[in-house]
């Protein structure tokens, strides 16, 4: 059986994660920089969840994931 993992707090409302009111939103009521902005949130805490579980693979991966979400936050703030 899996135990579901809880958010920590840190995470932000998927719904609004950061407060912005970007006028070009998803149909989820999201814009691209939000989500990836999310994204890299999220990943670093499980990222952090991997690496102490000494799921070293997985946790380089989330890593990776965070930075190429960065790099999208980035390049979408240069767009406006």
């Amino acid at each position: 059986m899996t135990r579901a993992l809880r958010p920590s707090g840190k995470a932000r409302s998927v719904t609004d994660p950061l407060g912005d009111d970007d006028s070009a939103h998803l149909g989820d009521g999201m814009t691209p920089t939000e989500t990836a902005r999310y994204v890299a949130e999220f990943s670093a805490e499980l990222s952090y969840l991997a690496r102490n579980a000494n799921l070293d693979l997985l946790a380089y991966l989330l890593d990776m994931a965070r930075l190429e979400a960065i790099r999208a936050v980035q390049s979408g703030d240069k767009e406006s």
